[in-house]
């Protein structure tokens, strides 16, 4: 057996190049854990990168295309460009399943921005909407805003699936002026 003599600067350098390596062999390959998607104004539902700005309420992607939501749901939507002058634009493209309004007969959707309150709309008839409000310039002052959004009702699905549903939602924008 040969035994290999170190120079303590050798071992030095060995051991600093391996604790540089460390969190490598920690990290899985292709892994995104550094890369930070930056924050967008327009989001798709489907868009795992977009995920993260879906803050709460919302559940996973469906049929690679959309997401349920629960009662109260939120974003986070970066203020475009000349909206902090202007103001903005809301919108919110869902569809109202016809369950929910079999089981609801109608539902409520309001959103709220920095405390304040847009106004609501009311939906009886199943289909595709969009709920689109103006935004004061005050309330996009920010880089950023949260969105609250809300119904006035749920439903839970007569089966296996407990999930508190409200509306399906595919985008989430918000627009300059």
């Amino acid at each position: 057996m040969t035994r290999l003599s170190l120079t303590s600067r050798t071992a030095r350098s060995l051991a600093v190049a391996l604790l540089c390596l460390a969190p490598l062999a920690v990290v899985p390959a292709g892994c995104k854990l550094f890369r930070k998607t930056p924050l967008q104004s327009i989001v798709h539902t489907r868009d795992p990168h977009a995920a993260g700005q879906l803050l709460d309420g919302f559940y996973a992607v469906e049929q690679g295309a959309w997401r349920w939501t629960a009662r109260q749901f939120s974003v986070r939507l970066k203020t475009p460009a000349g909206a902090a002058q202007k103001g903005g634009t809301l919108r919110l493209l869902f569809t109202v399943p016809p369950v929910v309004i079999e089981k609801s007969h109608s539902i409520t959707l309001s959103a709220s921005l920095e405390g304040s309150t847009l106004a609501s709309e009311t939906y009886s008839v199943p289909g595709e909407y969009t709920y689109r409000r103006d935004v004061p310039a005050d309330m996009l002052a920010g880089s950023d805003v949260t969105v609250n959004f809300q119904l006035d009702k749920s439903m839970t699905p007569d089966s296996p699936d407990k999930r508190d549903l409200g509306v399906v939602v595919t985008t989430i924008a918000l627009e300059p002026k």
